[in-house]
């Protein structure tokens, strides 16, 4: 699981952090933000001497952004569409804010989703937690040791 911080956007383009640190910082791996770069997701990335990727609070911020639009299940051209839109300018804010309200929909959907799955496991751990405690026994996935009184 990432432990990315809280979104805070930033405009400070000072290039200090290397992809190592950026993935200490964020929890992502190495190969996950050369890929957001290589696909040109991370505006603000520059290079040091050697060539070597450098970030900046900018570019960290973008990458917060690109990942939680991945996580919450936009396409990689959906992701560039809306950088695209970005860099066009205020003309496109209320296509950017249907992306960006659209996946925050979608969101809630997995939310909803992930509760009714989470209720199922709540409900077999408490079951097995009985049975390996003794006080119950295993009739409900055998329906031949269903106890009388339920026949």
């Amino acid at each position: 699981m990432t432990k990315l911080q809280k979104f805070v956007p930033s405009c400070d383009k000072t290039l200090k952090y290397t992809v190592k640190e950026v993935a200490d910082m964020t929890g992502l791996s190495g190969y996950t933000i050369r890929y957001y770069d290589n696909s040109g997701l991370i505006p603000g990335v520059g290079r040091a001497a050697g060539n070597s990727r450098k970030f900046s609070e900018y570019s960290l911020s973008w990458l917060r952004l690109v990942h939680c639009l991945r996580a919450t299940g936009l396409p990689i051209e959906g992701v560039r569409r809306y950088i695209r839109l970005c860099d066009q300018g205020e003309s496109t804010i209320p296509e950017r804010a249907e992306i960006i309200f659209a996946q925050e929909e979608s969101l809630r959907k997995q939310i909803e989703e992930l509760h009714c799955q989470l209720e199922v496991l709540e409900y077999k751990k408490h079951y097995y937690q009985e049975l390996l405690a003794g006080r119950e026994c295993d009739a409900r996935c055998n329906p031949a040791a269903v106890p009388e009184s339920e026949s």
